[in-house]
């Protein structure tokens, strides 16, 4: 090889790369909307989102490069940034899509509700540590509430953890070392402060009770007690009510420490593990009692990606022989076995964080189905993948005119709007509701695989009136090869779908509540 040819590769592969990577890594920092962003979520679902978020500005980089030289592209590219609502939507879509925040804030919450108790290896460790600060736990099992004492074991076995990682030198607590250090700080505040709090409310009791000669479990004796309205009894129980005010004012500071010290080690286990049930195990080890993780939407999007590129390259394998592919093959080919599993994987994408999330894509109060989501998320998964689409027409027909391939080809996004139709349908909580199991993946199949069939005679009937470009594909066939070619293949992959997707899909969106504000603290319910 001469130098020159040498010399020539590298430089092609930096034009063909650089201007792509610059655009990638623009949008990159605009994803990072705070410090720590990636933490909020698990790595595959941060994956997804980072990539769905830059993937648009890339291809219209690509189209942009064909008329413009590539500087102007990149610059011109940046300033879309500054396009009002939205680039800004689209992030907070993906991050949505993606998680951000509410994975870390769904598994906080979880934690908070979830049973507490210290592992036996570290009660020893937290007993000689609270010692030091003079607090035993038998010294003030009489005076102080139930409540306060698990928050502080809480709060003092998530810190221990929390130490152990940092000693350990992990990423994120590096990354994260003024915040941890102001919660050490807050820390050591708190354990001072509830020493002191206790020491003098169990003064101001025994006091009274010492006064008063009255038994703590004489009752009669305490009611008594209670009822007098001497100046004794007055200032009594006046140092009651301070005393109480102390644990109430002990307790609402614990409240807000451990909400905090909750989320700082869910976005740690986030950030240092890679799936989400790996970080509850981590967590679990801290001495909270977590349910096990569901598979979640990353390995079902997976599934279906896998599952659509295996048919569709078969497909091709199976009908090479028989059909022509319009325009150039080779792009023809690549855009059956990309497109297809780019629409699943939009749609299907949409619909389960839709459903899971917002009370728009749901059944009403009255069991109606929310027809409005029904007939638009399919139309927002149609527009999410009409850049790619543009971008293999323009590979696929590169002697017509952009423009008016473009314009033609706007029918075969009947498909996407199809797919995202039928499964928000689906997806719905009573859809074959008491239906047996397999009667109900049975009758999926049949929506599904029916509603392909149709789309695809739709797209045909508009192909007689409308030459659509990629519908070339079918001009000059036979009937017989039409239906044995398309038809019966495009109605058993829909079939498929159906039988073997939706119904893990609807399982998997019904698992989450509605949104809605937190109107009390989890803490609170699990003192």
């Amino acid at each position: 090889m001469s130098l020159d040819k040498l010399i020539e590769l590298p430089k092609f592969a930096f034009d063909l790369l650089a201007g792509p990577a610059l655009v990638a890594l623009f949008y990159w920092f605009r994803f990072h909307t705070s410090k720590g962003t990636r933490s909020y979520t698990t790595k595959p679902l941060f994956a997804f989102g980072v990539l769905a978020f830059m993937i648009p500005f890339v291809l219209m980089y690509q189209g942009l490069a064909n008329v413009l030289p590539p500087l102007a592209s990149i610059w011109l590219l940046i300033f879309v940034w500054l396009v009002p609502i939205v680039p800004v939507a689209w992030r907070n879509l993906c991050q949505g899509l993606a998680g951000i925040p509410a994975s870390a804030l769904t598994l906080r919450d979880e934690l908070a509700a979830s049973p507490f108790q210290v592992p036996e290896d570290d009660e020893p460790i937290l007993q000689r540590r609270l010692a030091r600060i003079g607090y035993r736990i038998d010294d003030f099992r009489a005076v102080q509430s139930t409540a306060i004492q698990s928050r502080f074991m809480k709060i003092s076995a998530i810190m221990f953890h929390l130490e152990r990682w940092a000693a350990d030198r992990e990423s994120f607590m590096e990354r994260n070392s003024e915040r941890y250090a102001e919660l050490l700080a807050v820390f050591d505040v708190l354990c001072f402060r509830t020493v002191r709090v206790l020491k003098n409310s169990r003064e101001i009791y025994a006091a009274i009770m010492e006064e008063s000669r009255v038994e703590p479990d004489d009752w009669q004796a305490l009611d008594s007690l209670s009822t007098r309205h001497n100046a004794v009894s007055q200032l009594q129980l006046s140092a009651q009510t301070a005393a109480g005010a102390m644990l109430e004012d002990l307790r609402k500071d614990m409240d807000s420490v451990l909400n905090s010290l909750m989320l700082f080690a869910v976005r740690a286990a986030l950030a240092g593990e890679w799936s989400l049930d790996r970080s509850k195990r981590r967590l679990g080890a801290i001495g909270f009692t977590l349910d096990p993780a569901s598979p979640g939407i990353m390995r079902f999007v997976a599934k279906v990606t896998a599952f659509t590129f295996v048919w569709c390259l078969l497909w091709l394998l199976a009908s090479g022989k028989v059909i022509d592919m319009p325009g150039d093959q080779s792009a023809g080919a690549m855009r059956t076995v990309s497109m297809t599993p780019l629409y699943f994987i939009v749609n299907f994408s949409l619909v389960y964080y839709c459903k899971r999330h917002f009370a728009f894509a749901n059944e009403n109060i009255f069991g109606r189905l929310p027809v409005g989501f029904i007939l638009s998320v399919g139309l927002l998964g149609a527009l999410l993948t009409l850049p790619a689409q543009i971008v293999f027409d323009r590979s696929q027909f590169p002697d017509g005119p952009d423009l008016d391939v473009a314009l033609r080809e706007l029918p075969v996004l009947i498909f996407p709007w199809g797919i995202g139709a039928m499964a928000a349908l689906l997806v719905q909580d009573s859809t074959w509701d008491r239906r047996s199991q397999q009667t109900r993946r049975l009758r999926d199949g049949l929506v599904f695989g029916g509603g392909m069939t149709v789309m695809l005679w739709i797209l045909l009937a508009i192909h007689q009136f409308i030459p659509i470009p990629v519908m070339a594909v079918v001009d000059h066939q036979s009937g017989l090869k039409f239906l044995l070619v398309f038809v019966v293949p495009t109605f058993a992959f829909g079939f498929t779908i159906g039988w073997g997707m939706v119904g893990p899909l609807r399982e998997a969106a019904a698992r989450c509540a509605v949104r809605s504000p937190v109107l009390t603290s989890p803490a609170l319910m699990n003192a």
